[in-house]
């Protein structure tokens, strides 16, 4: 995920709430809705082929939720994407590749390089309920893991049970 781009470090607030200093900023931009997302690269340890571990950087987007800036640190120098009023309205399209050759169905973002010619285009309720179901999949390659996953979770923890 390292590139030749300005960054910055800041901090990252797990969900636990366990803070993350130092991690690297590495570009803001602003979605249609007005949100604005902070893509961040975390250093990590990774197996090295061979055995032993190497320096890695897991990459991802968030929101200001879960960053905190560092004092004395100037994130001027982060490109920043603000929306502009020709930007087109945004919307997520997903691909559903069914079963072949003993696969599992997989649900992928539309234009991702890995759905084949087979694939059929998905609302994203679709896409949610293709993916409830017991041996489909979502595509780690392109959106469909980061964007579509957590929706399903969510509020998974706080279904009331028979005892409430």
């Amino acid at each position: 995920m390292s590139d030749a781009s300005p960054s910055a470090p800041i901090t990252l607030v797990l969900p636990d709430g366990q803070a993350i200093e130092r991690v690297r900023l590495y570009e803001r931009q602003q979605l249609d809705s007005g949100l604005w997302m902070y893509r961040i690269g975390v250093p990590l340890w990774q197996t090295a082929a061979g055995g032993g571990v190497e320096p890695a950087e897991y990459g991802t987007w968030v929101t200001a939720a879960q960053l905190r800036p560092l004092p004395g640190v100037d994130l001027g120098r982060v490109p920043t994407h603000p929306r502009t009023g020709t930007s087109a309205p945004a919307r997520w399209a997903w691909l559903l590749d069914g079963r072949t050759h003993g696969r599992p169905a997989t649900v992928h973002a539309e234009g991702c390089p890995n759905a084949t010619d087979r694939a059929h285009p998905l609302g994203t309720m679709q896409a949610l309920d293709a993916l409830a179901r017991p041996g489909t999949k979502a595509c780690t390659v392109c959106d469909a893991t980061e964007a579509l996953l957590p929706i399903l979770a969510h509020g998974q923890d706080d279904v009331p049970t028979p005892d409430d």
